[in-house]
């Protein structure tokens, strides 16, 4: 993955993380004076900052490169190869019996 990719992923996930913990922070702080108004209005400052941290990790989602071009999967195709071909022919299996 370049590393411009990974950086711009990793900001949108930052950003996401972020905008969850504030959106729960008011949530915590809803019944206080200074936060009671921004919260019951017709549009919650909460679902304000749960939706933006929803698109910030769809953003993140978005920069991820094909999952067939990741080294993971290839190792794990390479390891089902090694073990279908390492189980036995019927020959092989009589022979050990």
């Amino acid at each position: 993955m370049p590393t411009a990719k990974r950086n711009l992923m990793d900001c949108f996930l930052g950003i996401g993380v972020l905008m969850t913990l504030a959106s729960l922070a008011v949530i915590l702080a809803s019944n206080t004076g200074l936060v009671w108004p921004l919260e019951h209005t017709g549009f919650p400052l909460s679902w304000m900052l749960a939706g933006l941290a929803i698109l910030a990790f769809l953003a993140a989602e978005l920069c991820h490169d094909d999952a067939s071009s990741l080294p993971i999967h290839e190792a794990e195709e390479e390891e089902e190869e090694e073990e279908e071909s390492s189980q036995l022919t019927p020959e092989w299996e009589a022979v050990e019996l």
